[in-house]
C-alpha cells in the first residue's frame, strides 16, 4: 500500500523549514552541509520552492 501525500506532509514541512534556515546560516557544520546536500538532490521542486520564498543569506553585490 503506498503512502498518502498526507502522511509525508510534517517531513516535508520539515526539511522545508531546515532548508530555509540552512540558507539564512552560515554552513559550516559537516552534518549540516550533507542533510542539505541530499534535500537538494532528492527533493529538487522544494529546494525550489525554499529559494523562491527564503531571503539570500548575501547581499547582492552593485
Amino acid at each position: 500500500m503506498k503512502d498518502s501525500p498526507e502522511t509525508h506532509e510534517p517531513d516535508l514541512q520539515a526539511d522545508r523549514d531546515f532548508l530555509i534556515r540552512w540558507r539564512q546560516s552560515s554552513a559550516r557544520d559537516t552534518a549540516i552541509m550533507l542533510r542539505a546536500s541530499l534535500l537538494r538532490r532528492t527533493n529538487p521542486e522544494l529546494v525550489k520552492d525554499v529559494e523562491k520564498q527564503a531571503k539570500p543569506s548575501l547581499s547582492p553585490v552593485d
